[in-house]
């Protein structure tokens, strides 16, 4: 709604001026719209990211990470918003207090070959978001800035992994990343006979989607099929259009890829 409002400022401002009206936004309101619009634009380009159709657990603590990275940064734009900043900070890191320590995330997102970093021994006990987040470093988008900057960040050197199934860990750290346009799933179908142990644990982790967006995407495309025109569909029949529309949607974006 502000970047809409932004975007039609100067033709406001004609309108205001011709017609003489009384009240208008002053310079300050209009800079304070402004910073606010910078200062949540992330919040809506990771929302995107992790609503995508192929979206992952392990694109969770990537995301949260850069917004509190973010958000703790001083600027000299801060003025009249630092409240604002300072209370968006304290809502994510009380939403997402426990993230790190979640199985589901913190595995996911060492899984997800895209994290994984060069290195290998010195990096298996980074924490996992720093991981991802060297891949990440990568993307075009407005937020590159900020994950090549935790990519350059150095970790401390770990202890030696141990002997047996850690090797395999060991092994996969220790290769580079695959390219950020990658699908995990696809790379440890390929990949599965090389690291088993890690394949099959990529299968339980990696196969949870990060929102219900997707699932809710699903129920909306019911809506699409069953209408008035066609109030003598079957369930069965419905069912079976509804899981066509979605698998080939799926097919065809995995050909394009």
């Amino acid at each position: 709604m502000l970047q809409s409002l932004i975007e039609q400022k100067r033709v406001l401002g004609v309108y205001v001026s011709e017609h003489e009206l009384p009240d208008y936004l002053t310079a300050h309101q209009w800079a304070l719209m402004e910073k606010t619009v910078a200062i949540l634009a992330p919040f809506e380009e990771l929302t995107k990211k992790v609503s995508s159709y192929d979206a992952l657990a392990s694109d969770v603590i990537p995301a949260v990470t850069v917004l509190v990275r973010l958000l703790n940064r001083e600027t000299d734009e801060d003025h009249g918003v630092k409240t604002m900043k300072a209370t968006l900070l304290a809502a994510v890191k009380k939403c997402f207090s426990d993230i790190e320590t979640n199985p589901l995330y913190f595995i996911s997102t060492i899984l997800d070959p895209k994290a994984e970093a060069e290195g290998s021994r010195a990096e298996a006990a980074e924490p996992p978001a720093k991981l991802f987040l060297k891949a990440q470093a990568s993307t075009s988008s407005s937020l590159d800035t900020v994950f090549d900057e935790i990519a350059k960040e150095q970790p401390q050197a770990a202890q030696p992994l141990a002997a047996g199934a850690a090797i395999e860990l060991d092994t996969y750290l220790g290769e580079a990343p695959s390219p950020r346009e990658d699908s995990p799933l696809k790379y440890w179908g390929v990949n599965k006979i090389r690291f088993p142990t890690l394949a099959k644990m990529a299968r339980k982790y990696l196969s949870a989607p990060c929102s219900s967006v997707e699932s809710e995407r699903l129920f909306s495309s019911v809506s699409h099929i069953i209408d008035e025109n066609r109030n003598r569909l079957t369930a069965d029949n419905a069912e079976k259009l509804l899981f066509l529309k979605k698998t080939c949607h799926s097919l065809f974006l995995n050909r394009l890829h």
